[in-house]
Order: structure tokens, then C-alpha cells, then sequence
């Protein structure tokens, strides 16, 4: 009887870009809170429009974007940031910073 052959594990050498990074923040930021059923993988970016900005909440945004997308966890600290750029009176666009690349998120 032949011995049984060893099985062979392969490994994937697939390198993820930042174009991923950046495809998956946006694709967070489209999703709304507990828009999957019984996860609440989602952005929550609504809900730092409604609230001063000195409460902390760009940090809750960002945490729970690392939360959700446990790619950007693994990023070096400071290399997820979130910035808002005024546009105008009245007005204020937001973006998320990965390492140098920016997703617009908008805002008014």
C-alpha cells in the first residue's frame, strides 16, 4: 500500500495596495450602521455632523473604521487620520487620510 501523499498548503502572496484600502474605507463610509443583518459594520459619520467638533467624535469615526476594517488597525498609529477642509461659509468637506492617500467623504 503507498504511503499517503502530504497535503500541500499553498500560500497566497497577493499584496494589498492602498487602492484597496482606500475601495474598502470607501465602501465603509457607503454602508450605514447595522446595514448587514445582526453586524454593525457601518460608517457612523452622520452622527459626527451633528456634534461639536471639539467632542471627540473624528476619534470614535476613526476607531470604529479601524474596528470594522481591521486592515487599517494594522496601519502604523497616526496613519488614519481624518481631516476637514472649510469650503466655504457654512460649508466643510471631510476626508480620510491613509498614509498620504485621501477618500473624500463630503459633507456640508
Amino acid at each position: 500500500m503507498a504511503a499517503a501523499r502530504p497535503r500541500t498548503i499553498r500560500r497566497m502572496d497577493t499584496k494589498i495596495t492602498t487602492a484597496d484600502a482606500q475601495d474598502m474605507v470607501s465602501h465603509w463610509l457607503e454602508t450605514p450602521v447595522n446595514g448587514y443583518l445582526g453586524s454593525d459594520y457601518g460608517s457612523n459619520f452622520p452622527d459626527l455632523l451633528q456634534t461639536p467638533l471639539r467632542t471627540g467624535g473624528a476619534d470614535a469615526v476613526i476607531a470604529k473604521l479601524k474596528t470594522d476594517v481591521p486592515l487599517l488597525a494594522a496601519m502604523p498609529r497616526g496613519s488614519v487620520n481624518l481631516y476637514s477642509q472649510d469650503t466655504g461659509p457654512d460649508q466643510r468637506r471631510y476626508f480620510i487620510d491613509l498614509s498620504g492617500q485621501t477618500v473624500d467623504i463630503g459633507g456640508k
